[in-house]
């Protein structure tokens, strides 16, 4: 991309900033602690820090019943992908975004989802999807000579696609990774507590019954001195 027709790919012009989509990846379903929460407060900050419209692009139930609730403007839903995460079921979201920057509806668009760090840990983010952003390395690639069969444009038309498919792919796989994470700990702390619950009401019933047979023995043998008094 650095070092020939990358300028002239639809998919890496830059434009002035005129109106931003944000796709916004969530869960369908609550019970899984802080996740959606997280990429909703995420969401909103990055929200609150735009000067232009934004249009969101949903993918889950539960970002946009909120977004909506808050009046915003969502372009296009997505049903939330099965666990398999089969790479037709983004399909949709791709050559709708690929579509929509390609004919400059959108100057800018961005990915709100949950990066998976470890099964405790996932970190909501907001990273930019297009325009693509050159490496780091892209001055040192411009100077090496390049020879493309066939040419980069051609290339790129093919590779570029597929590329922010396989983008929005793994942040749809790294949100579900992190929500069933999320879930599992959640469910796990909510075992713990009714363990902690059940062991508590427990001792409490048992000292409450202690304490009422010891009342009826006392009641008892304060009867029989009583009538051994009275003999």
């Amino acid at each position: 991309a650095s070092s020939g027709g990358a300028a002239r790919h639809p998919l890496m012009a830059k434009r002035d900033v005129k109106k931003i989509a944000l796709v916004i990846i969530t869960a369908d379903r609550r019970l899984c602690g802080a996740f959606n929460a997280g990429i909703i407060r995420e969401a909103q900050r990055f929200l609150r820090e735009q000067s232009v419209p934004v249009e969101l692009i949903t993918v889950g139930r539960k970002g946009r019943d909120h977004f909506q609730r808050l009046g915003c403007t969502i372009a296009q839903h997505f049903a939330q992908p099965s666990r398999e995460v089969r790479l037709e079921e983004v399909g949709g979201v791709s050559k709708l975004v690929i579509g929509e920057y390609g004919g400059a509806k959108y100057d800018q668009v961005f990915l709100a989802y949950a990066k998976f760090v470890s099964v405790l840990k996932c970190q909501p983010v907001v990273v930019q999807l297009l325009p693509f952003e050159k490496p780091a390395n892209a001055e040192k690639a411009a100077k090496a000579a390049y020879e493309f069969e066939p040419g980069a444009e051609q290339l790129l038309g093919t590779l570029l696609p597929q590329y922010v498919e396989v983008l929005i792919y793994r942040s749809i796989v790294e949100s579900l990774a992190s929500e069933q994470a999320a879930r599992m700990i959640a469910m796990k702390a909510a075992t713990d507590s009714a363990g902690d619950m059940i062991t508590g009401l427990t001792r409490e019933y048992n000292n409450a019954r202690q304490a009422s047979i010891t009342n009826q023995l006392l009641e008892v043998v304060s009867g029989a001195d009583a009538l051994a008094k009275e003999e």
